[in-house]
């Protein structure tokens, strides 16, 4: 069974830490978590290979500026997916959220700037022939006015929006990503800041998932609870959620980082990064 690998990597202490969990970790079941060396890569037997890297958008290539906890409040949102919850509505409710969700949107695009180390990172994939695809519960206008306006290397290819249904957690647009580009879901990461949204797709999809913990907010769940030398649960929001940091069952990511600059030494540390063949060329507008 293939092993789940957790890096913490700190880049205000540079220290590394890390945590190995078992492909049970997939389920709703919680595996135990055992402490082990990561400070070294793997044998170069074990090392799997990479072959491209998809994003979020929103918090993740972005700095985060949506008020998330807002859109629920005001759309009035009761369950943990609103994209999925307001197309159950009648029209008129539909058409109320919707107008709502859209009007927040674009006053956030206002504001709208480039994560930190986020071009850094898609220059360095850019470098080695890794594609770059995007996936985001934000609308496609929002995803050209970061191409337009917060971005500088050659746009996410596919960029997949809220216009494609289902809509993360679910695997589809992951799916389809990597049957584009000729790669098997295991050869590709998937990066988000979303433990709910952007892990669980990624683990559905079976691609290796890449958690952005900014905050150092989120804590690896055991059976009992929470890891050795961690304190106990607390509560975060996660997309305007306020839910439990422990991570259990699909929501345990691969790998967490702090920061998007911690990414590219962590796939280096622990994959082939290779780049596939016959990728099509991305659209032009």
């Amino acid at each position: 069974a293939l092993q789940r690998l957790t890096c913490h990597l700190s880049s205000r202490g540079r220290h590394a830490t890390g945590r190995v969990t078992t492909a049970a970790a997939r389920t709703r079941s919680s595996a135990m978590v055992a402490k082990a060396q990561t400070a070294e890569a793997p044998a170069p037997a074990e090392r799997r290979v990479l072959r491209g890297v998809i994003f979020d958008m929103d918090g993740t290539l972005t700095v985060p500026n949506h008020d998330f906890a807002e859109i629920y409040r005001r759309v009035g949102c009761k369950t943990r997916d609103i994209l999925t919850e307001i197309e159950s509505w009648p029209e008129d409710g539909r058409k109320r959220a919707n107008d709502i969700i859209h009007e927040m949107e674009t006053e956030a695009l206002a504001t709208m700037k480039a994560m930190p180390g986020a071009e850094k990172l898609g220059a360095f994939l850019d470098g080695r022939g890794l594609p770059r695809g995007l996936v985001t519960r934000n609308v496609q206008a929002s995803v050209a006015h970061f191409h337009a306006n917060a971005w500088t290397l050659p746009p996410f290819s596919p960029a997949l929006a809220r216009e494609f249904k289902p809509y993360k957690p679910a695997p589809d647009a992951l799916l389809h990503i990597c049957k584009r580009w000729n790669v098997p879901p295991s050869q590709v990461v998937m990066i988000g800041d979303s433990a709910k949204d952007d892990v669980v797709s990624g683990n559905r999809a079976g691609c290796v998932t890449v958690l952005l913990d900014t905050e150092g907010k989120w804590k690896i769940g055991s059976e009992d609870g929470v890891e050795d030398g961690e304190s106990g649960e607390d509560a975060t929001e996660d997309n305007g959620l306020r839910v439990t940091n422990v991570l259990t069952g699909e929501m345990v990511p691969h790998f967490i980082v702090n920061s998007l600059d911690e990414v590219a030494p962590t796939l280096q540390a622990h994959f082939d990064l290779s780049a596939p063949e016959n990728v099509p060329e991305p659209a032009r507008a």
